[in-house]
């Protein structure tokens, strides 16, 4: 394990959808969410609790997980408009060398970041995040299948009336 043998399981109460953070390698793996009272209870493999690969969500035992680098999705997507807009404004002052640099130097802090930044292994159905790994989830997300998750089949035909 990683960080201090520090192994976190960070997961959305089913009730108030309040993120808990519990340290599985200190505390109890039960316990009530601080916001509703909710009580929970994480259930971890003996391979995650040896910082081994992740068999299951220790939250809801769904076994499709996907690792991810450890960085807020919504800071991501404000950085990007960001230097979008100081590129633009940058084109309209000065020209597109001065445009060109900005998008240069921010695709180098993206790089240099990238390889700065721990990995996450996620689960598809419940969202819980397992930190401090050493082997994470073999695969990198999947769009098709996290929209099966959000969107789970139907039976042919029944969204038609006849």
């Amino acid at each position: 394990m990683t960080h201090g043998d520090k192994l976190e399981v960070g997961f959305y109460c089913r009730s108030c959808s309040q993120y808990l953070a519990v340290d599985i390698t200190q505390s109890l793996c039960r316990g009530n969410c601080t916001g509703c009272g909710q009580s929970y209870e994480i259930q971890p493999s003996p391979s995650l609790l040896a910082g081994g690969p992740v068999d299951h969500c220790p939250h809801c035992e769904n076994q499709e997980l996907y690792m991810r680098k450890d960085f807020p999705q919504q800071l991501g997507c404000f950085i990007v408009l960001c230097i979008v807009g100081l590129s633009t404004i940058a084109y309209a002052l000065w020209g597109f060398l001065p445009a060109l640099s900005v998008l240069v130097a921010a695709s180098l802090a993206d790089f240099l970041l990238y390889h700065r930044l721990a990995t996450v292994t996620v689960c598809y159905r419940c969202h819980c995040e397992i930190r401090g790994l050493t082997t994470h989830a073999p695969n990198p997300f999947d769009m098709h299948r996290a929209e099966e998750y959000q969107n789970p089949p139907t039976k042919v035909g029944a969204h038609l009336s006849y």
